[in-house]
């Protein structure tokens, strides 16, 4: 079910008029008429699967101002024990075994963590 959502979402999203978008509407019902609660647990994930996508726009969104001026290299291997690969997989949900990757809540607890320490050094530096 949720396959089928998401490939008319896709089409939805696609559509350049608004027959089209009716005529989706109407698959749409089709498709739910008789599995309502197939339907329901297949758009809940679907929802969760937006926000989830959303919430790493927003990371990438925040960083992007930063990353230019600090070692992304620096940050992967002190703080996560990673390379710089891994680290731009997750800043940009990259598909890594089909999947696309993203950080954990811990890691975004890290990544928060290393951030705070970074600013905390640049902040007590001095050349005087």
């Amino acid at each position: 079910m949720k396959k089928e959502l998401e490939a008319l979402k896709q089409r939805y999203i696609a559509a350049k008029s608004e027959n089209e978008k009716q005529v989706i509407d109407a698959e749409m019902a089709e498709l739910m008429a008789g599995h309502e609660d197939d339907f329901a647990q297949a758009m809940l994930e679907i929802a969760k699967d937006t926000a989830d996508m959303a919430e790493q726009v927003v990371i990438r969104e925040r960083l992007r101002d930063i990353l230019p001026i600090i070692s992304v290299a620096y940050i992967a291997k002190t703080y996560f024990g990673k390379s710089k690969e891994w680290f731009y997989q997750r800043l940009n949900g990259n598909l890594v075994n089909g999947k696309p990757a993203e950080f954990a809540k811990d890691e975004l607890t890290t990544l928060q963590a290393a951030l705070q320490d970074i600013a905390k050094k640049i902040g007590s530096a001095s050349v005087s």
